[in-house]
């Protein structure tokens, strides 16, 4: 299954490329791809990662035991799993499914101040359980708020290159006529994007369908409608 190339892939780079980044939160709606996209990211970017899940392994709720400090979570986490290695200025620390367990935004302040390892956290946030950790780590984080696909990456999708979606934009900013052929295929795929929607599985099974001509998308818009509902 390809990739969907997201918003968020160029602010991660640009994350990590800057001088002494912080703990990075990316929050939002439950499905919308943000997991799938730090983990690309987290593969491509780092030699060492250390994905911890608090859903699939609720054990991981214990490594803040003994404290909050980097040496006392890393500690916890190597006694939970001694495979998991921690190599200094190669190593990213991926928390997923931050909601469940607030307590470890705790620990960004240290882990900001200690700068051996990226930190990225992920999870839906909702209600009292973002405010906990905005007040636990309020200074030491930076925030990325993630969405569904918008209709930007979801010409993206289907194969738009970002010079056609530029020379749009230069056409909306200057009032010039879009030419065409181009107006009339972004028409298109825009009255697909409203029936589809932007939640990237829904918008995956919907590319796969291709070119193959209108009876193939009414199937898989029928599908994708089931799905939904």
């Amino acid at each position: 299954m390809r990739y969907l190339k997201r918003k968020i892939d160029l602010f991660l780079a640009e994350w990590k490329a800057a001088p002494n980044h912080k703990p990075l939160i990316v929050k939002g709606p439950r499905q919308v791809g943000k997991t799938e996209s730090v983990q690309r990211f987290a593969q491509s970017s780092y030699e060492n990662v250390i994905y911890i899940n608090f859903v699939e392994e609720p054990k991981y709720k214990l490594i803040t035991a003994d404290g909050y400090k980097t040496d006392e979570i890393i500690k916890n986490i190597s006694r939970l799993d001694p495979g998991k290695r921690f190599l200094p200025g190669k190593t990213l620390l991926f928390f997923d499914e931050l909601q469940e367990f607030p307590d470890i935004a705790t620990a960004l302040k240290f882990f900001s101040i200690d700068g051996r390892f990226d930190v990225i956290c992920s999870g839906s946030m909702l209600g009292i359980n973002y405010r906990k950790i905005e007040s636990n780590s309020v200074g030491y984080k930076t925030d990325y708020e993630m969405y569904s696909m918008d209709f930007e990456e979801f010409l993206w999708a289907n194969d738009i290159s970002e010079s056609v979606v530029e020379d749009l934009q230069i056409c909306f900013n200057e009032r010039k006529e879009v030419l065409p052929a181009t107006h009339a295929r972004l028409s298109e795929l825009f009255r697909k994007y409203i029936c589809v929607g932007g939640m990237p599985e829904v918008v995956q099974a919907f590319t796969e369908t291709g070119e193959r001509g209108n009876r193939d998308e009414r199937v898989v818009l029928h599908r994708i409608h089931i799905r939904r509902n």
